[in-house]
């Protein structure tokens, strides 16, 4: 009973959408040429075709593995130059800051070097952000 439902079912949907969407022009040799095609992709070319698409992810895997060692050395090449830089300028500027603020200077260059920390973390997704706003006024 519920077979009859169904087929019954599938036949009104079927008739529905073919009234709804009608079938698209294909010239009268498409069945031939679907069948030519199918037989010209035989099992050789769709190995061909994934041994060629694993090539290119192993390519892709070894080019992604060179970038990030390549980020990676930057960044530490960066962390180390900019700690070498406040190292000479915490020595440079110490005896001046002893001067001026007295037992305050290490506080001085601690709450310096934060701030110089935070404005160049927070610079250029400042900047991105008031330019999206001058943009949208």
């Amino acid at each position: 009973m519920t077979e009859a439902k169904t087929t019954e079912f599938e036949r009104a949907l079927d008739e529905a959408l073919g009234r709804a969407l009608p079938a698209p022009e294909v010239p009268h040799d498409f069945p031939i040429r679907l069948s030519a095609a199918l037989a010209r992709a035989t099992e050789s070319d769709l190995t061909d075709l994934r041994a060629r698409f694993e090539q290119e992810r192993r390519e892709q895997l070894q080019r992604l593995k060179a970038d990030y060692i390549r980020v990676r050395r930057g960044a530490f090449g960066t962390l180390l130059g900019v700690a070498f830089a406040a190292g000479a300028v915490a020595v440079i500027l110490m005896p001046w800051l002893r001067a001026h603020l007295g037992a305050y200077a290490p506080m001085a260059i601690a709450w310096g070097g934060s701030a110089l920390g935070l404005g160049l973390t927070f610079f250029e997704p400042l900047r991105r952000t008031l330019r999206r706003w001058s943009d949208a006024l």
